[in-house]
């Protein structure tokens, strides 16, 4: 993987899409304040807030003027047409797509900027560090079992946060670093699509013979979500939309996501064999309990010696396991039906 050299000079313009983000967004941009390279600009994209958040961040600015702060409106829209608002009205070569859960390193963007020109990549990122999104037992299970394999199958940015991976090619990467040039060619952020839209957007790249690097030595601070209904709520919409991007995409389908599809079909299928063969129950049985011997086995490696978390984070597998497999499923039986009858939530999806 080789490329150009490193461009100091490089212009960039960090893109923050943001709605009802009063908790966090000065979090994000303190930790944009502080990197070590210097940065063209940075837009907020406000997507209709109403918690407060475009007072703080108006605040912000005008306790640290030094940061080039902008704000552009995008009233009702989701994060792929924030996005594209962001970046279409930016003024930079390079773009770097960031979040307001998020917590970048203070050599984020040097070392995105450098990775981009010395791969020679289309699109770079980095590894999460996954912290808790409040207090409690219950968000710290939650933050663990999201970067946990059993919660994030083989998704690298999540399960190798130790900064010690190589540069190394992926199918995605969260918060990516690329030209605004690949941008307009691939035709922007599906605006179809109000999450997955990275993968989306990456899998386009990767399609159009572009590639996608990700480098341990990025890294970031995100905080997950604080409670299990917030968490069961995400992960219905992510299994939702990755069954409307698979309707489009089909063969890209990964086997972490294929095997939580399953999730909820297959507990049907054991259940009406249960009924249907009685004789089969003893075998039938011996599925769940597998099943449990793996979310206690994953939930007390994943508490490392915390015994606390190990009862909540069974429960936060548990949700990521069935919401997921709930939301794709949704799609294609429910969506499909709400499809054929022309109502407009098919389109809309989950809140």
């Amino acid at each position: 993987m080789e490329g150009n050299a490193f461009d100091s000079d490089a212009r960039v313009s960090v893109v923050i899409p943001c709605r009802n983000e009063a908790p966090y967004v000065a979090g994000v941009l303190d930790a944009i304040r502080v990197q070590n390279f210097a940065i063209e600009e940075v837009i907020i994209v406000d997507g209709e807030s109403a918690d407060g958040t475009m007072e703080v961040v108006h605040e912000y600015a005008a306790q640290h003027p030094e940061l080039p702060l902008r704000i552009v409106t995008a009233y009702g829209a989701n994060i792929s047409r924030a996005l594209n608002a962001g970046i279409s009205a930016s003024r930079s070569d390079i773009t770097v797509r960031m979040d307001s859960h998020s917590r970048p390193a203070p050599d984020y963007i040097r070392r995105a900027v450098q990775a981009l020109g010395e791969t020679g990549a289309t699109v770079v990122g980095g590894v999460w560090h996954v912290s808790p999104g409040g207090p409690g037992h219950t968000a710290a299970a939650i933050a663990m079992a999201v970067a946990h394999p059993l919660g994030a199958g083989d998704a690298a940015y999540r399960i190798h946060s130790n900064g010690r991976m190589k540069r190394r090619h992926v199918d995605t990467v969260p918060f990516g670093c690329f030209r605004r040039s690949h941008w307009q060619r691939i035709g922007g952020y599906n605006e179809q699509l109000p999450v997955n839209e990275d993968y989306e957007f990456n899998y386009r790249t990767r399609r159009s013979g572009g590639s996608v690097v990700l480098d341990g030595a990025i890294q970031c601070e995100y905080f997950a979500r604080p409670t299990l209904a917030a968490l069961a709520r995400q992960y219905f919409r992510y299994g939702w939309w990755k069954g409307r991007m698979l309707r489009q995409y089909p063969r890209s389908i990964r086997m972490r996501q294929a095997v939580p599809a399953l999730f909820l079909p297959a507990w049907l299928m054991l259940g009406a064999a249960a009924v249907l063969f009685p004789s089969a129950r003893p075998i039938v049985a011996v599925l769940p309990a597998l099943y449990a011997a793996v979310l206690v086995t994953a939930s007390v490696h994943a508490a490392a010696g915390e015994w606390r978390l190990a009862i909540p984070a069974i429960a936060a597998f548990l949700t990521i396991h069935s919401t997921w497999s709930a939301g794709i499923v949704s799609f294609f039986l429910v969506g499909r039906a709400l499809r054929t009858a022309g109502s407009p939530a098919a389109a809309r999806g989950p809140d």
